[in-house]
């Protein structure tokens, strides 16, 4: 039956895959040049056509020179140069309205001048040369520290004081380390296997690939945390990747998958939903690192609590059973906890959403899903964990506030990603769904409280995703997240999320409660895809750190940021 249904949403993709679209005009935000981008135009292994090269962010738009900074290796953690693709690549430049280059820009040799005729807004025309340079990487990042012997500590790095933070009260004299640092960085390995006394500060001196360093001081301390949430200062990205070329995952195009994310056992775990075993990826450089265990079970979405549990779920149709399981082990295959008969007249089991601990106290909430093309629906299931069992199980029906969605003929990821807003059964939901494009907040007794008009207050388009939200509590705080993707990236539309305090949920119709606003690259911009999304919100295990990863199918990109709660 599954399968049938797969078939039905490719069949009514191909014919109703959204409304009709509205055309949104790219423009430069300056005069003059404002970028020039460097494509590849070969394809290997590692590298596809089309995938950016290099960018040059154009600070002085008079230049008559424009070097452009090409990696000195890339992907950047590998060893494969840059100097062989210098002699071919394809250039394309933004430039600000009525403004123009001659000849127009196509695929050149970087590693010689490249001379062209620029005319500005005015007609006045100058010769500028366009060339690029391989440059070493600048980072000297140390990205972990632990202590080795004659047992394991791991290090916080606050990466803003260049300190790295034992957390312990052990005497710490005769103790080895182990690092990693940022790719082509070095550092001293032989010295870290020498035991020292990390009772005393120590120093760990990391040197990049182009001659600049960093030092670290290594301190026996325990940094007290500020009394709410996350510092604004410390957030910052780890990583941003193409996942097709990086990760190997599917292309653009591929109307099968349904992506999901969790952070369970220190790692970023990504499920595309489609009979696939999850992959699990290293939390820092989001690179893959293996496939989960995922038993027998078929996995249909996955996310995590707070408690680093990662939860699956089964997909059913009506009466099916939907099965959920846990694990807290990328190796070890999830268990079922609870079970339940789907009696809606419309699927369930590909959007997941959990606050709380299942462990302790926690919400969880699956949203059921329209048939494409054949009906709307307005249901979700919501399941209360108290003191670390499922108490209820129950069906709500939005009908009655004038909420449905459809699928717009794709089923299922136009399914809103409806999110509890604690881990309280009476503390309501928050939801958005396209094309509406607003977002929703019901309390505990299923009255419509407040709202937020994204396409009025937050730039929305009416041709943009904004069905995937999250929401956990860090440090005492309560987040909503939303994501708004596009259907259309060629168009200039790409991801962009939202980071709300949700301790009075309400707030989410003024802009008081925005905490940050975020805009990741991404690397589709060729045509509309299979605009399946999610996003996950993760705490490091001594709860100093905040992650937050997203992924993006229709756009390619997948990308992580980290924030924390240290008082500087």
């Amino acid at each position: 039956m599954k399968k049938l249904f797969y078939i039905l949403i490719v069949c009514m993709f191909a014919v109703v895959s959204c409304h009709e679209p509205q055309y949104i005009e790219p423009t430069a935000l300056r005069d003059g040049i404002t970028s020039i981008t460097a494509y590849f135009t070969n394809t290997s292994k590692t590298i596809k056509a089309g995938t950016v090269l290099a960018v040059l962010n154009v600070e002085d738009p008079d230049a008559d020179e424009f070097v452009i900074p090409v990696p000195y290796y890339y992907p950047e953690e590998s060893t494969d140069p840059t100097n062989i693709h210098m002699g071919k690549v394809r250039l394309r430049a933004e430039l600000a309205p009525n403004c123009r280059i001659d000849p127009p820009l196509t695929v050149v040799n970087l590693s010689e001048d490249n001379v062209y005729q620029f005319t500005n807004a005015e007609g006045k025309t100058r010769e500028i040369i366009i060339k690029g340079k391989r440059v070493k990487s600048n980072k000297s990042n140390l990205m972990t520290f632990t202590l080795t012997q004659p047992y394991e500590i791991e290090g916080f790095i606050n990466e803003d004081t260049k300190e790295v933070y034992l957390f312990t009260t052990d005497d710490l004299d005769g103790f080895s380390a182990k690092v990693t640092v940022a790719p082509h960085a070095e550092t001293d390995t032989t010295a870290l296997k020498v035991a020292k006394n990390y009772n005393l500060e120590q120093e760990v001196k990391v040197t990049a690939h182009d001659g600049s360093s960093s030092t670290y001081k290594i301190l026996k301390k325990y940094p007290t945390k500020i009394p709410y949430g996350f510092r604004s200062a410390s957030f910052r990205q780890l990583f941003n990747l193409d996942p097709v070329q990086r990760l190997g995952l599917t292309e653009y195009t591929d109307s099968t998958v349904c992506m999901t994310l969790a952070y369970a056992a220190g790692k970023l775990i990504i499920s595309q939903g489609n009979g696939n075993a999850p992959i699990y990826c290293n939390p820092l450089t989001g690179l893959k690192e293996g496939e989960i265990n995922a038993g027998s079970v078929d996995i249909a979405a996955i996310t995590s609590d707070e408690a680093g549990n990662l939860i699956c779920s089964n997909y059913a149709e009506p009466d099916g059973t939907i099965v959920l399981y846990k694990t807290k082990s990328v190796t070890e295959a999830p268990v079922q906890f609870h079970s339940f008969v789907n009696e809606s007249d419309v699927p369930v089991g590909h959007v997941l959403k959990v606050n709380g601990s299942i462990d302790d106290d926690a919400v969880i909430i699956l949203t059921h899903e329209p048939v494409a093309g054949v009906t709307l629906t307005s249901k979700f299931v919501k399941i209360v964990i108290t003191d670390g069992a499922v108490v209820s199980t129950e069906t709500i029906d939005l009908a009655g506030l004038d909420i449905a969605w459809s699928s717009w003929g794709m089923a299922p990821i136009n399914t809103p990603k409806v999110v509890p807003v604690s881990n309280m059964p009476d503390s309501g939901v928050m939801l958005s769904w396209y094309s509406t494009n607003i977002i929703y907040y019901i309390d505990g007794n299923g009255k419509l409280v407040a709202s937020r008009n994204l396409l009025d207050k937050d730039k929305v388009d009416s041709n943009d995703h904004t069905v995937t939200m999250e929401a956990k509590t860090y440090n005492n705080a309560p987040y909503v997240i939303h994501m708004v993707s596009s259907h259309f990236p060629m168009w200039g539309r790409g991801p962009v999320f939202r980071i709300w305090d949700a301790s009075d949920p309400a707030s989410i119709s003024s802009s008081a409660a925005l905490k940050q606003d975020k805009s990741p690259v991404w690397f589709q911009t060729g045509a509309q895809g299979w605009a399946s999304s999610d996003l996950v919100i993760g705490s490091s295990a001594d709860g100093f750190k905040m992650y937050i990863y997203l992924y993006d199918h229709n756009a390619s990109v997948v990308t992580g940021f980290v924030a924390d709660c240290i008082d500087i």
